[in-house]
């Protein structure tokens, strides 16, 4: 079944009352492209015409356009419709709605190191609470009570709190639209961020749950099973590392046998050389091995066997690593699995999708992204041999970036030397605590603070990363939902470890939107290629562009835009987002003084982004039609906001 056929029932509902045709929706004030939107609150009902009896009652947030609005019998009346395409189905009190214009929503980060959400009756009430002397310990004393009653006292600031459990989007799907949004400084110094949001769920909002027994709640953990690939560079130099590998391996395998342990973690291999199009002596660029889903120890290590490296150097000494990684987080089918793990292990960096030797075209930055979207960790063991010493700070910067996992931070292990002999003990300890969670998941779920790190960095991050993944699976067992609330106020911080993010955040866009995006950077790229060769030119390209995308060439005039975001050439569905773009922010004085590298930096990133669309457009599961009644062409994507231009 398709994993959105089922939404949330307020979308399902929407389609309801009968439809009519009538023209496009109204804009948004001061724009030209962008239609209202709104939300319906508990207790809206959708009338045929205004204050007509016999209205049919909507689950809270379902979402509609606003064709019209019209009085009635002293009251403020919204004609609104699933889609934008021009058919409407009914009449909605305005005060029975709530107004969201920017498509912006939130989703729960993996917790490994992190408290749980609160969320709070209003602002005030969120400001006092990130200013308590010690949040974390006020964080447990509400989740004590809830935890004792099944409820909050009416009267408690704090209305509703993120559920134990990790809540899977793509199981039980959900939205929080941001509906509006302020930061403010702490009297600590630090910068918050303050969301209001609505919770869209599957199901009404109804009363808090007696709590369950811990017995019955934490039942599934006993099926908890976990997948780890082995990704190797298979290039000239890594045959000792290969071999290596595959011996830690056999050991690991043979004590999981040991103790029983073997359905319950699997282990595969892929392994990456380069293009053999293009590169002589070359077998293969990105080739699994053997899956974790068929495979025995038997056959695991004669699959490994067949791993050689390359008699011939490959076209440069930064490897298409990221090609190898697309591979396995495409092919490998992780959803069987609670824990998700690639071991990815090299001696050089991996070509960014700016190289022209780079199958993927996808940045660092992108490759991590498409691993967390597919809830896969992935652990760097980086050989620093002397061979690659030039290599060795370009690739560590790299792969502290590629990952970066939630509220732990790199998980890079290098091995100093390249040294065959502590890679393979590296191996066997990275394997061996990735098996301790597997034989023992239930450790993750202690609660409290988060644990202060040990002698072993590779052990606590295992540990961390560990965690998330089993709150996760839990989570998508036990079918949790995001909190039963209409609206709220939530901090976009841990409130007790502030570097660490509570929420990712997404912007909905539709395919027209993103389709729009994609041409607009293959303009702009077309633009700064064309001004590199005469940056004072760069105006003039603007305008070319902008006529040919139909936008206003006006905004370019002298001292009318200041940089790229005035200059009108972006679509309005991005303007007045809450995130800051290095792009979007350059102005042209800056663009005109920049070095040749400079500029080549930042078209590379658009390159980057355009390959990333397409991958968004062509991931057809992820298109949700967040109303049954509306055209294909008001499906949208939950764009990553860092993921944006």
């Amino acid at each position: 079944m398709h994993r959105y056929s089922i939404l949330t029932l307020a979308f399902l509902l929407a389609a309801a009352a009968g439809a009519a045709e009538a023209g496009p929706p109204l804009l948004i004030e001061g724009k030209k492209t962008l239609f209202q939107r709104v939300l319906t609150r508990p207790g809206a009902a959708l009338a045929a015409k205004p204050g007509e009896a016999g209205a049919k009652p909507q689950v809270p947030f379902s979402a509609y356009f606003v064709y019209q609005r019209v009085q009635e019998g002293g009251a403020t009346w919204l004609q609104v419709g699933a889609g934008s395409e021009g058919t409407t189905q009914g009449f909605l009190r305005e005060a029975d709605t709530v107004a969201w214009n920017h498509a912006i929503t939130l989703a729960f980060s993996p917790r490994s190191n992190r408290e749980r959400v609160l969320f709070f009756r209003d602002s005030a009430a969120l400001g006092n609470f990130l200013n308590v002397a010690d949040p974390r310990a006020e964080t447990q004393r509400v989740l004590t009570e809830f935890a004792a009653k099944g409820r909050l006292d009416p009267a408690s600031p704090v209305i509703a709190a993120e559920p134990e459990r990790y809540v899977d989007p793509q199981k039980q799907f959900y939205l929080l639209p941001v509906l509006s949004a302020s930061s403010t400084v702490l009297k600590s110094g630090f910068r918050v961020r303050l969301a209001r949001v609505a919770s869209v769920t599957r199901e009404e909002v109804k009363a808090a749950p007696e709590p369950k027994a811990p017995a019955a709640k934490d039942a599934a953990i006993v099926n908890y099973t976990a997948a780890v690939m082995f990704l190797i560079d298979a290039t000239s130099s890594m045959q000792p590392y290969i071999d290596r590998m595959r011996k830690a391996v056999d050991e690991v395998l043979r004590q999981a046998e040991q103790e029983k342990l073997t359905g319950r973690i699997r282990f595969g291999a892929a392994a990456y050389q380069d293009d053999p199009a293009k590169t002589q002596g070359m077998e293969y660029l990105a080739k699994i091995f053997a899956d974790p889903t068929n495979t025995n120890r038997e056959q695991l290590l004669a699959a490994m066997g067949k791993i050689q490296a390359t008699k011939k150097s490959t076209r440069a000494f930064a490897e298409d690593g990221y090609a190898g990684l697309d591979e396995v987080l495409r092919k490998v089918n992780w959803a069987p699995y609670g824990g998700r793990y690639i071991v990815f292990i090299t001696d050089a960096s991996s070509r960014e999708g700016s190289s022209p030797l780079a199958a993927t075209k996808l940045s660092t930055a992108q490759m991590r992204t498409q691993a967390q979207e597919r809830g896969v960790a992935i652990f760097a063991m980086h050989l620093k041999s002397p061979e690659g010493q030039k290599d060795h700070a370009v690739a560590e910067a790299q792969y502290k970036q590629l990952t970066t996992w939630h509220g732990q931070g790199p998980l890079y292990f290098p091995v100093e030397a390249g040294d065959p002999a502590r890679f393979e003990h590296g191996v066997k300890r990275m394997a061996t605590a990735l098996m301790e969670q597997v034989r023992a998941p239930a450790k993750a779920l202690q609660e409290g603070a988060p644990k202060v790190p040990g002698v072993d960095p590779m052990k606590d991050s295992v540990d961390a990363v560990g965690r998330a993944m089993v709150l996760a699976y839990l989570g998508r067992q036990q079918g949790e939902r995001s909190p039963p609330l209409y609206e709220a106020w939530a901090s976009d911080r841990d409130p007790a470890n502030r570097d660490v993010p509570s929420f990712t955040v997404r912007v909905l866009l539709t395919k027209n939107q993103l389709s729009d995006l994609q041409n607009t950077l293959r303009r702009l790229l077309e633009a700064g290629e064309k001004a590199q060769l005469d940056p004072a030119n760069f105006f003039n390209q603007l305008r070319s562009a902008a006529v040919a995308m139909g936008r206003d060439p006006s905004k370019l005039g002298q001292g009318k835009a200041r940089n790229l975001e005035q200059a009108g050439i972006m679509g309005e569905y991005l303007e007045g987002l809450p995130y800051q773009s290095q792009l979007m922010g350059i102005d042209f004085n800056t663009w005109t003084n920049m070095s040749v590298g400079q500029s080549q930096a930042i078209l590379d990133g658009i390159r980057s982004k355009i390959a990333l669309y397409q991958r968004f457009h062509d991931d057809v599961d992820r298109w949700v039609k967040l109303n049954p009644a509306a055209g294909d062409g008001d499906r949208v994507y939950p764009v990553p906001i860092d993921s944006l231009p």
